[in-house]
């Protein structure tokens, strides 16, 4: 019964943190327009996006595998070193890529700046993750939850704060149209750099204390860590995949749209977001439940959850579509700024878009659980083949709509090749011979356990 209540308790408060984050989130796409204007939101928007398959890198796709881990196969300090790893090999990439960027596409060092600083405070997240799941392991998700809810509010805070200050202190007495723009995007570059120092203290002073008491730093060798990065190097691989699919029509649109085309595009569709973001939220925590009824060969418990999780999910489209019709010309004149209603038009694809995404990482979360690595490469890169296929025709063809219909496609054929591995390998793992929980699947994985 206690272990009953203490989940629920903790269901209850990583929804709500998260709900509470993903809100901040939202606000920070719907403020940077009135804050800075479309100038400053376009340089916002661009370091969001640029930086964003940085983030996957850095986390390797290993939440799920962490969590889902249930024979400890891998002790809990392999898992900090290996994200110490992977934050500096993102680190690095992200630079060499941004050098190239600089030289070939002719971003500014404004631009630059800001995508630096966004991707720091993207790492902190990243660095998070890892103590996340060690809390969730041992079902506290109460603790994962605040810290969420605590991540968002504060960067909320100095984004509200500073970014005003600061665009009136570098304007001064300026008032020439060219000199607003530069102090927009100035102050946008202030402002990401306050808010990477605040959530780095909070990482240094709320997440590493609170997930003290369930972990107990141990020696691992290189060569552990080493054979866990191997084993999930299919996980990073995907998770990079899947990022640039739902990034590249957006970075295709900044090359070929309007200047300010991505500034406008990402604010007006960024409450679409949250809708895909409450459909991950309900299936997120329940990682050990799959992980658990998969084990078990729990046939009717594995597929009645399923079931559960994608009905929940495709229910939302209809839920969706209704609240962008009859509410979302209002809300966008309100919360991203006037005239902005004449882009409500984008608002119903993006839901089909957002929904399409939430299914796209339940069945890749599933077939994490699953451990078919393989099956997660072949289905992404279907997904940003389609995605480098389709984004230009439909960019030229429709514009800002042809961002969102690029991604629809490219969805559709990623999650028709997810959901086509889920059923082979399930039928596979429920009427064949007995097996291990983590089956092997032919890549890189270790046979046996080696001491720490």
């Amino acid at each position: 019964m206690r272990d009953a209540k203490s989940m629920r308790v903790g269901f209850l408060w990583n929804t709500a943190g998260q709900l509470t984050y993903m809100l901040c989130q939202f606000a920070f796409s719907m403020l940077v327009v009135r804050l800075a204007g479309d100038s400053g939101s376009a340089v916002f928007q661009l370091a969001l996006t640029f930086t964003n398959i940085f983030l996957t890198i850095a986390q390797y796709g290993m939440y799920s595998f962490q969590v889902s881990d249930l024979e400890g196969k891998y002790a809990q300090s392999c898992y900090v070193r290996s994200r110490a790893a992977t934050v500096t090999l993102a680190t690095a990439i992200c630079g060499i890529t941004l050098a190239v960027g600089a030289a070939a596409l002719g971003y500014s060092a404004i631009q630059c700046g800001c995508i630096l600083l966004y991707h720091a405070y993207r790492m902190m997240e990243s660095a998070t993750d890892v103590y996340n799941a060690i809390c969730q392991k041992h079902n506290r998700l109460d603790i994962v939850g605040k810290t969420y809810a605590l991540r968002g509010v504060l960067s909320l805070a100095v984004f509200v704060v500073v970014m005003p200050a600061a665009r009136v202190l570098i304007l001064g007495d300026e008032t020439g149209e060219a000199a607003r723009a530069r102090a927009a995007q100035l102050a946008v570059l202030v402002t990401v750099g306050a808010m990477f120092a605040v959530n780095l203290a909070l990482f240094l002073l709320y997440t590493l204390r609170k997930s003290r008491p369930y972990y107990t730093p141990t020696r691992v060798t290189g060569q552990r860590v080493w054979a866990l990065l191997l084993e999930c190097a299919p996980l990073a691989v995907y998770s990079a995949l899947n990022t640039t699919t739902a990034s590249l029509p957006k970075l295709v649109l900044e090359q070929i749209g309007d200047a300010d085309a991505l500034g406008i595009y990402g604010p007006v569709t960024a409450p679409v977001l949250l809708l895909q973001v409450c459909a991950t939220y309900l299936f997120t925590p329940f990682i050990n439940v799959f992980a658990q009824s998969y084990a078990d060969r729990d046939r009717r418990g594995f597929w009645r959850s399923v079931g559960a999780v994608q009905g929940i999910v495709v229910l939302l489209l209809p839920a969706g579509l209704a609240v962008a019709h009859f509410i979302g010309p209002w809300g966008l004149e309100v919360f991203v700024g006037p005239g902005k209603s004449a882009y409500s038009y984008l608002l119903g694809p993006m839901v089909i878009s957002a929904v399409l995404t939430a299914l796209v990482l339940f069945y890749s979360m599933v077939l994490t659980v699953m451990r078919h690595m393989r099956g997660l490469i072949l289905a992404n890169a279907a997904g940003i083949a389609a995605a480098a296929a389709v984004s230009v025709p439909c960019i030229r063809l429709w514009g800002m709509q042809g961002t969102t219909v690029a991604a629809i496609l490219a969805l559709l054929v990623q999650a028709g090749f997810l959901l086509w591995f889920v059923l082979r390998r399930a039928r596979a793992h429920f009427s064949g011979p007995p097996r291990p929980a983590q089956e092997p699947d032919g890549l890189p994985s270790e046979v046996r356990r080696r001491p720490e």
